[in-house]
């Protein structure tokens, strides 16, 4: 347990609180260091000034699992740190006496990045003319709700749960301005504010009094962790409101929800899912119209965190049990994790523990690292026997070996989408034309004459969608052109995930990942059945460049093959000269994935000359 000297030096320590609105608390905490007394709390023992309360204004509560959390003259959390001293989140709220509102919050992820919350952060604004409408001056809050819920199909409770007072207006012409806000996450390169990137969104909590569970949007773009790190906090909270009182059930609520096993997981780590009449809470929760009906309570035997930086790991214990370890300073960006019941682990790296060490197995390679009585483990349980040396590892893919990679570079090989009306950058538009992608591809193999055409394909510049577009199982080689190799190394794992749930790692030996720099010309010398080519963005108004690689493109394409490729629209006006003709042209910006980001980030822009291509050899 944390001394009171190791507390007054958490306060002290630069970096340790950065938010200004925190400055005072913690400078009233310090004032007082000298004269706290203890008083037992529910949750562990808590240190405050002789004339403060256990239970509001400035207080520092030691849990029992040994974290701190430093609590403002406002009575509200600021700050929560691991038995060693490291911040784990820090949060800024605005003394607004009953009804707190949280300003920002900053979460610290397990391998070393800080990610920033912002309240309200992103705010959709829309527009409805209803000036033509009977009546439309008498038009009530309520009236708009009820017209949004029909239109929405929801229920006019959660239209209003949403979208109160503040967010549906009406002017005197009759123009509705309709503003739906999320809460927007960043991510700090500083470890500050002072130029976040957005990252993700989420529904507009209400952090005062913890009453829903979110579900993120653009899941896709959030670094490893960041989930877990925002459930840590809302759980955190959630307990700080409901401490000493009855615990309170909670929903997932959205408009609309998007129930997903991933989502469901994640709650099921910090809170108990049950269904009316004891049925499984699963299937109703994966039915966006019901997933409401599951009620979730807080779990007693929460997930804690602690960072060891002279072992270089962050360790995550539940009930005694460790559930992950995740390696500092690695360039492979996955947790070691328990064996799932089919004997694998995401990308290989299984977690053991013996009475004395964790065991961290990766392929073939085994490493021990001694327990620290202070992360509380009591539950052992160690690996089995090692697997064989044939079983492939996702190392495999490349022949060549794994790309040199730092860890920022390796854990930030996300997609990320700008919040405002900068253009979509490249990386970020290829998971949004995938789905049309792979509609192309069913429509040709349901009609094309040659099916042994498509023995063999080339995936060239379509990095960070490998794992879509790699169908393991199809009776196929592949040979990938990687250009972004931290997106690269990436899809490898997902793509060794996907084949060792389905029991196909043998058929990974048909996949060879290339970097295009050194491999693009022998590539190409051989033939491909179905090619997936990508044209930059910058070549767009450099046509001979261009028209180079779609000759290059022909020339390795079997004569009864196709190609899926993304490029400017004035291709089709070459594709004559290289002997391809065009069977689809659609434009990037009217794919469904487009209109589907577009529905959440309503000024998205992307490559208005950019074209999705289905080619043909004539």
């Amino acid at each position: 347990m944390l001394s009171l000297h190791e507390i007054v030096a958490i306060m002290t320590r630069p970096g340790s609180v950065i938010f200004p609105e925190n400055r005072p608390s913690m400078d009233a905490l310090i004032d007082q260091n000298g004269k706290f007394v203890a008083s037992p709390h529910a949750m562990g023992t808590v240190w405050r000034p002789p004339s403060g309360s256990p239970k509001s204004g400035p207080r520092v509560l030691i849990t029992q699992a040994g974290h701190a959390i430093f609590y403002g003259t406002h009575g509200h959390r600021i700050l929560c740190v691991d038995p060693g001293g490291t911040p784990l989140h820090e949060c800024a709220w605005a003394d607004t006496g009953p009804d707190p509102k949280l300003v920002y919050a900053r979460l610290y992820l397990d391998w070393g990045q800080w990610v920033g919350l912002k309240p309200e952060g992103l705010v959709n604004i829309g527009t409805l003319d209803l000036s033509r409408k009977p009546g439309w001056q008498r038009l009530t809050t309520k009236d708009l709700q009820m017209m949004a819920a029909q239109a929405l199909q929801v229920t006019p409770e959660e239209i209003a749960f949403f979208y109160g007072d503040q967010s549906m207006t009406t002017a005197a012409q009759g123009r509705v301005t309709i503003r739906h806000r999320k809460d927007a996450l960043y991510i700090l390169d500083d470890g500050g504010s002072a130029k976040p990137r957005f990252m993700a969104c989420m529904g507009a909590m209400h952090w005062g009094h913890i009453d829903f569970l979110p579900v993120v949007e653009l899941f896709q773009s959030l670094l490893p962790g960041t989930g877990s790190a925002t459930f840590e906090l809302i759980r955190g909270l959630y307990d700080d409101q409901t401490v000493g009182g009855p615990p309170r059930p909670l929903r997932y609520r959205g408009i609309p929800t998007y129930p997903s096993p991933q989502a469901f997981q994640l709650f099921s780590t910090y809170f108990v899912p049950e269904a009316p009449g004891g049925a499984d809470p699963f299937p109703l929760f994966m039915e966006p119209r019901r997933s409401g009906e599951v009620i979730w309570k807080p779990r007693p035997d929460l997930p804690r965190r602690y960072l060891d930086f002279a072992q270089g790991v962050c360790v995550t214990v539940m009930g005694g049990a460790v559930q992950k370890v995740t390696k500092l300073n690695d360039s492979v960006p996955i947790p070691y994790t328990r064996p799932r019941k089919g004997g694998w682990a995401p990308g290989g790296r299984m977690l053991g523990t013996t009475p004395t060490a964790l065991q961290l197995q990766d392929g073939e390679r085994l490493e021990e690292i001694p327990l620290r009585p202070q992360w509380g483990v009591t539950r052992t349980d160690p690996l089995p026997a090692r697997p064989p040396a044939s079983v492939p590892t996702w190392r495999a893919l490349f022949p060549e070996g794994i790309p040199a990679l730092d860890t920022k570079c390796a854990y930030g090989a996300v997609p990320l989408y700008p919040d405002d009306e900068t253009m979509v950058d490249e990386v970020a538009t290829l998971p949004l034309v995938v789905e049309q992608t792979l509609e192309y591809l069913d429509r040709v193999a349901a009609t094309t004459k040659g099916p042994a055409a498509f023995k063999t394909a080339l995936l060239h510049g379509w990095d960070a969608v490998l794992a879509e577009c790699l169908d393991l199982a199809q009776d196929r080689n592949y040979t990938v052109l990687y250009t972004r190799p931290e997106f690269a190394q990436r899809q490898a794992q997902r793509v060794w995930d996907q084949a060792a749930a389905a029991g196909t790692l043998a058929n990974l030996r048909r996949i060879v990942f290339l970097d295009a720099a050194r491999h693009h010309e022998a590539a190409y010398g051989k033939s491909y059945g179905l090619i997936y080519g990508w044209i930059p963005f910058e070549q767009y108004r450099r046509r001979t460049d261009c028209e180079r690689q779609l000759g290059a493109v022909s020339k390795a394409l079997a004569p009864e093959g196709a190609v899926i490729m993304v490029g400017p629209a004035w291709l089709s006006e070459a594709c004559r000269r290289v002997s391809l003709r065009v069977r689809v042209a659609d434009p990037v910006a009217q794919t469904p994935g487009v209109r589907m980001h577009q529905a959440i980030l309503p000024k998205a822009r992307v490559n208005p000359d950019a074209t999705l291509f289905l080619l043909e050899k004539i």
